[in-house]
């Protein structure tokens, strides 16, 4: 069990590397923009109040999102203190991340529990936008290991606890309809 652990590990912080290591302005530029409108779940609760506005004011429509950007920051926050994983830029002093550092662990992503939780239910609410939805999470939680805060592993923790609070949501939403 170590060994497949120590395993997953390194091929993490290959991973890490290797997504780090790529740096071009452009895409650096645009993924601080959605790191910073990612976080605490901004932009899918933005989202969700102007929809919420200009398609006729369904209480459902915007509790539904904000229920499951909540639910998912609330869990991936918690987990963080029962974890407790250092960041990259702790784990290794060289690294330098293009974005202020964050305080808290890095396991799991509270930006990818968010942003998945967010898009999903914003896609299923407003499926004609789920393109936009989904490729604006996508960068959200790229842009984590991009910039320099978090291990691969960390966004896949937060995709998952994301796109769990979206199904929970959504079916407790269903349910009550």
């Amino acid at each position: 069990m170590k060994g497949l652990a120590r395993g997953i590990r390194d091929l993490d912080r290959a991973a890490f590397r290797a997504i780090f290591g790529l740096k071009w302005p452009p895409l650096t530029a645009v993924l601080r923009f959605f790191t910073l409108v990612g976080t605490a779940g901004f932009i899918w609760g933005s989202f969700a109040a102007a929809a919420f506005v200009f398609t006729g004011f369904r209480l459902p429509n915007l509790l539904i999102p904000w229920a499951a950007v909540a639910g998912s920051w609330t869990l991936a926050e918690g987990a963080k203190y029962f974890f407790d994983r250092a960041r990259p830029f702790i784990w290794d002093t060289g690294i330098a991340p293009l974005v202020k550092t964050p305080s808290s662990s890095s396991f799991p992503s509270g930006h990818s529990a968010t942003a998945a939780a967010g898009a999903l239910t914003l896609s299923v609410v407003y499926p004609a936008f789920a393109p936009v939805l989904l490729l604006a999470g996508s960068l959200v939680v790229f842009s984590r290991v991009y910039l320099g805060v978090h291990f691969p592993v960390d966004v896949l923790a937060g995709v998952a606890i994301g796109v769990v609070t979206a199904i929970l949501v959504l079916t407790v939403a269903g349910s009550l309809a």
